[in-house]
């Protein structure tokens, strides 16, 4: 299936023969559209594999943002971080089902419940400028929307994609609107938009009510594509089950699938999406040849012996090389020449010798090209990265021989390093600030470099571009491909993202340096605020190969008085100062990603007080409390199977359930009512929240309670003490509305609801204009131990190091002394 041409596959690969064929006879049809969402995971697969390889339009999906304000099933990477991860997965699953991926500027800040809560948040102008930008770039004949402009979408960053794709629609074809873009593209009118209603007006499609089905356009997606060998149903499931870090795992559907599509702007379609609309080569003037050249490559296509339509092709690109310069002819030979590619079975690849340089260094790579036809091919040129001058050769390809060279590149001086575009600056609460015109709508940064092959085939020059990539073989999962990243010379890292002070002492941070070349000799040393200071100042770094490091021990003392502060591990190399981790996020079902966070932590001077000392803790999804816990002197132990028993749990001063356990942890079901138990002997359990979507059991606690999906998402909503003396709020630390300043992207989440009178309720909140929630913290006794059900944001401000949490948190675990 086809790949986006903004989304750099680093897996050289080639096609089946009828995908082959697929290629082939998508030159023919001359259509693009865009579906418009709000997240990762907001598209419809289905409809984008069907678009895609099934009318052959090119297909594209635009989401807002890319995924960093949500949770993380597999992982402990959030935020920043979790956008990364979730931009690479949504990458894997275009490449899945056929589409193209752009992206806004905006940043995920977590659930809401308006748009007009979100346009506080976002800068509308700006975001409806991305839009505007990134329609005129892809130059949509129809734009489908995901979501209703209005509460039927159930999220307020979804009623916001629709509102401002509506608005770019209109925005987009007048000159007047963002003029500073038509230096790089031309104003663009789509036909029409509409919205792909059959799931958001009804959960039922065979339930949609007949009077708006009969407005709609109804398209069956559940067709099966004999060249790919399986239904859109089951290509959608391998796309949608890409979307690991949201537990998004599917199976695929066979069978006949309705989507509705409702009429919203422009020209109203009749029978079909693109009804009226020219997506021939009609719409190129002077096209005929062209046109009639690809009907009789497709009617000669010879699955078994693809090379043999290699001369037609050629062709094809000789007659396409005429036409007046347009949009579709660029296009177009882009797509002609990677078919030419995958029907000569050649194998082009530039392996580097290691995945990361610093500026000024030398790349050493090897080139392999393989023809695996008798189509003749001969290289007449190579041009390598980062020079101006080509290496003239004249070497034939043989069939099926592997032909080898070598090269050296020198990276230069001045190259950026490979921190994601949309990363290299500080954010607002909104938006990553990007100024480059060009970056905006990218899914993710351009090679860093790539090596260029002039071709001569059949007396045809066709180029090439071919990304430098770095090969290794890993012994369970194979040969293993990954981006080559330009990055600082020394890295530097502190050993955790906040340090709290409960006390006047001081406390050990652990530094690590890590050399990325040869030969590194410099000095660390930690930038402190006045007030703080360290023993030893600095320390002498000397690491001779690349890759080494040096693990450095800091003594940070605090002031006396109350204080919250950042601070930030830096190297000196001949009087540059570094301050950059690395940061490597490896999964498997992605490229290696890589990027250069600053080297800091929030340092917290505060009064916590605690009683108990020995936690045992079950992990939940994405679940950074127990290192959290740590920072106040908790002794903490991840629990497992064999931890599970009376007699070893009644040890433990407290045991914590992290977040959506209860969705993921398959092993709750058996472990659940040992848990209760221990709580009927007098132990403090504290289990943090879970979604109301895919329980894994309804009634998990000791006394009924229903998990329903009403949340608090203003951090700083009002919170009210419901019960002024309860223990939670008074023991060992004395809670004030102080304590609930400073919070983090959410208050609670997946409120409870209908609960027992057996249990306590301590706080309320609500975001503006909404109803009040008392079930932020629940508390009952249940035997001779306490049992609590709190569904505040703990996974987020602990890490986050807002004191006020931990002092709430530090409460409830010392419940049961």
């Amino acid at each position: 299936m086809a790949t986006s041409k903004n989304i750099w596959a680093q897996v050289p690969s080639g096609a089946s023969s009828s995908e082959i064929l697929l290629g082939i006879q998508k030159l023919k049809v001359l259509g693009n559209i865009l579906y418009f969402g709000a997240h990762p995971d907001d598209e419809n697969p289905t409809f984008i594999a069907y678009m895609a390889n099934e009318r052959h339009y090119k297909t594209a999906y635009f989401s807002l943002t890319r995924g960093d304000g949500g949770q993380n099933a597999i992982g402990t990477e959030i935020r920043e971080n979790l956008g990364i991860l979730r931009t690479q997965e949504l990458l894997q699953a275009r490449r899945i089902d056929g589409g193209h991926q752009f992206f806004s500027r905006a940043i995920d800040f977590g659930f809401s419940k308006s748009a007009e809560e979100v346009f506080t948040i976002w800068d509308k102008e700006k975001l409806l400028s991305d839009a505007v930008w990134v329609i005129r770039k892809f130059r949509p004949d129809v734009i489908v929307t995901r979501f209703p402009p209005d509460e039927r979408a159930g999220h307020g960053q979804h009623i916001a994609s629709a509102i401002l794709a509506e608005e770019a629609f209109e925005a987009a074809g007048d000159p007047e609107r963002f003029p500073e873009q038509l230096k790089y593209v031309k104003p663009w009118k789509t036909t029409r938009l509409v919205w792909n209603a059959g799931m958001w007006w009804n959960q039922r499609r065979d339930e949609v009510d007949e009077k708006d089905a009969r407005e709609c356009v109804r398209i069956d997606l559940g067709t099966f594509n004999p060249l790919l060998g399986k239904s859109y149903g089951e290509i959608a499931a391998e796309s949608r089950s890409v979307h690991k870090t949201q537990g998004f795992g599917t199976v695929g559907f066979r069978g006949s699938l309705t989507e509705y599509f409702k009429h919203v702007k422009g020209e109203k379609a009749t029978d079909d999406l693109f009804s009226h609309i020219n997506t021939s080569w009609g719409r190129v003037r002077n096209s005929e040849k062209v046109d009639a050249l690809v009907t009789k490559a497709i009617r000669s296509y010879t699955c078994v012996n693809p090379s043999a339509s290699v001369p037609a092709l050629l062709e094809i690109k000789s007659e396409l090389e005429k036409l007046p310069d347009d949009s579709w002819k660029a296009e177009k030979l882009k797509d002609l020449n990677k078919v030419i590619q995958e029907a000569l079975g050649l194998f082009l690849s530039v392996k580097s010798d290691d995945c990361t340089y610093t500026p000024g260094e030398k790349i050493r790579f090897t080139i392999e090209a393989t023809n695996r036809s008798p189509v003749p091919v001969i290289i007449k040129k190579v041009l390598f990265p980062f020079e101006k001058k080509d290496s003239i050769t004249n070497i034939k390809l043989v069939n099926n021989e592997k032909t080898e060279l070598s090269g050296t590149a020198v990276i230069p001086l001045d190259t950026k390093y490979s921190q994601p575009y949309w990363l290299e600056k500080e954010s607002s609460p909104g938006l990553f600030d990007v100024t480059d015109q060009q970056e905006i709508g990218m899914a993710e940064n351009k090679p860093v470099a790539e090596v260029g092959f002039e071709l001569e085939i059949n007396a045809h020059k066709i180029t090439y571009a071919v990304p430098v990539v770095f090969q290794k073989t890993d012994p369970i999962l194979g040969e293993i491909y990954q981006p080559i990243s330009v990055t600082p010379p020394v890295y530097v890292a502190l050993d955790n993202k906040v340090y709290l002070f409960n006390e006047n002492k001081s406390k050990k941070i652990k530094v690590n340096v890590k050399s990325g070349m040869e030969n590194l000799s410099g000095t660390l040393q930690l930038k402190l605020p006045d007030g703080w200071h360290t023993e030893p100042f600095s320390v002498p770094v000397n690491l001779k190969a690349k890759g080494d490091e040096q693990n450095a021990g800091f003594e940070l003392f605090p002031p006396a008085y109350a204080d919250e502060t950042e601070i930030s591990a830096v190297v000196n190399v001949a009087g540059n100062e570094f301050s950059q981790s690395l940061n490597v996020i490896s999964y498997a079902h992605i490229p290696t990603q890589v990027s250069f966070p600053k080297a800091k932590a929030k340092a917290v001077k505060v009064e916590i007080h605690k009683n108990g000392q020995l936690i045992g803790y079950i992990k939940g999804a994405g679940d950074m409390v127990p290192a959290s816990l740590q920072q106040i002197g908790y002794e903490v132990i991840l629990l497992e199977d064999q931890d599970m028993t009376a007699e070893k749990l009644k040890r433990y001063d407290a045991v914590i359930v992290g977040v959506k356990a209860y969705n993921m942890v398959e092993r709750l079901k058996i472990i659940n009512p040992i848990l209760l138990k221990y709580v009927e002997n007098g132990g403090n359990l504290i289990v943090q929240y879970n979604s109301d979507q895919g329980l894994l059991m309804k009634n998990f606690g000791p006394y009924p309670f229903t998990v329903s999906s009403k949340r608090v998402t203003v951090e700083g909503s009002e919170v009210r003490f419901l019960n002024k003396e309860s223990k939670a709020l008074n023991y060992p630390n004395k809670i004030t509305q102080k304590d609930f300043e400073g919070w983090v992207q959410e208050r609670s989440l997946y409120q409870p609801e209908n609960w027992s009178d057996q249990y306590e309720t301590v706080i309320s909140c609500n975001d503006p204009g909404c109803e009040k929630l008392d079930g932020g913290i629940l508390i009952a006794k249940y035997g001779k131990g306490n049992y609590v059900y709190t569904t505040m944001s703990w996974f987020r401000q602990l890490p986050a190091g807002v004191t006020g949490a931990y002092r709430v948190f530090s409460n409830l675990i010392s419940l049961g002394r």
